[in-house]
C-alpha cells in the first residue's frame, strides 16, 4: 500500500511540474475511444518525457477530417494550434481517423531527422497491428515508447537507423562468417597434411587393351528455325507514404509519415 501511495504522489508531481510547458491539451479524442484513466497515464507519460528530452508529443483522434488528407491535417493541427517545444518547436503529432482507418505522424524541428524512414517503419509495424486488435490505448502508449527510444539515441547523437535496428541480427551473421571461414581454413590445413599423393591419371588402374572406342556419326538432312517476337517489359514504382520533408499551409517545415488499417 505504501508503494502504491509514493508512486501515485511522484506521478502527481510530475503532472503538477510539467504542466506549466504545455499550455493546452495533449490527448484531443474527439471520437471518445479512451477512457480518462487512459488519457491520464498517457499525459503522465507525456509530461515525463517533455520533462527529460524538451520535445513535444501529441495524440489526436478524430473520427473525420472533412476530407482533408491527414498528412495536411496533422500539420495545421500541429501549427495552428502552438504545439512543440523550444526555438524550433521540436514534436511528434500523431493523428488517428477513426472512420477512414487513417494515421499519421506530423513531426515538427529536430523531430524531422529523428522520425526517419526507419524509425517510422519501426512506428507503423508496432501499431498498425494493435489498432487491428482494437487495442487504441496499447497502440498509443506504444508510440510514446517508441518515441522515447528515439529520443534517447538522439540524446546520444544518434539516429534510429538500419544498423541499430538490426544490431544483434549482424552481430550473428558475423559470427557466423567467422565461424566459417574457421571450418575452411581448418579443412585447408587438415587437407595439407595429406602426403598421399592422388592419381590424376587412370591408366594405372586398366587393364591394357580392354579398352575401345568405335566412331558413330549422326547426319541430319534438314533443319528447321521457329522465331517468335519477344515482349517489351514495363517496369513500373511505387511511393510509400512518408519520409522527406515539407511545407505545410503556415509555411512551417514538417516530416513523417502514415497509411491506413
Amino acid at each position: 500500500m505504501r508503494t502504491k501511495l509514493i508512486k501515485l504522489c511522484l506521478a502527481v508531481m510530475i503532472v503538477f511540474f510539467v504542466s506549466p510547458i504545455f499550455a493546452q491539451e495533449r490527448i484531443i479524442d474527439n471520437a471518445d475511444i479512451l477512457s480518462l484513466q487512459d488519457k491520464e497515464n498517457l499525459k503522465i507519460m507525456i509530461s515525463s518525457i517533455a520533462s527529460m528530452y524538451d520535445f513535444d508529443l501529441v495524440i489526436v483522434i478524430e473520427n473525420d477530417i472533412g476530407g482533408a488528407s491527414p498528412m495536411a491535417y496533422a500539420d495545421d493541427f500541429f501549427d495552428y494550434k502552438g504545439y512543440g517545444l523550444g526555438q524550433n518547436r521540436d514534436g511528434c503529432l500523431f493523428l488517428l481517423v477513426t472512420g477512414s482507418r487513417d494515421y499519421w505522424f506530423s513531426t515538427s524541428g529536430r523531430g524531422i531527422k529523428m522520425y526517419n524512414s526507419t524509425a517510422l517503419n519501426k512506428l507503423k509495424s508496432d501499431i498498425v497491428k494493435l489498432f487491428k486488435s482494437g487495442g487504441y490505448y496499447e497502440a498509443f502508449h506504444t508510440f510514446l515508447l517508441d518515441s522515447e527510444e528515439f529520443l534517447a539515441l538522439d540524446a546520444k547523437g544518434r539516429n534510429y537507423n538500419f544498423f541499430y535496428q538490426w544490431n544483434l541480427v549482424l552481430v550473428l551473421i558475423v559470427w557466423g562468417v567467422a565461424i566459417v571461414i574457421g571450418l575452411i581454413v581448418v579443412q585447408v590445413w587438415k587437407k595439407g597434411m595429406d602426403t598421399a599423393l592422388p592419381q590424376t591419371q587412370a591408366a594405372a588402374y586398366m587393364v591394357p587393351g580392354s579398352l575401345a572406342f568405335k566412331e558413330k556419326n549422326d547426319i541430319f538432312l534438314y533443319s528447321t528455325v521457329t522465331k517468335s517476337e519477344r515482349q517489351s517489359e514495363n517496369s513500373s514504382s511505387g511511393g510509400g507514404r512518408g519520409g522527406g520533408s515539407h511545407s505545410g499551409s503556415s509555411g512551417s517545415s514538417h516530416g513523417g509519415g502514415g497509411g491506413s488499417y
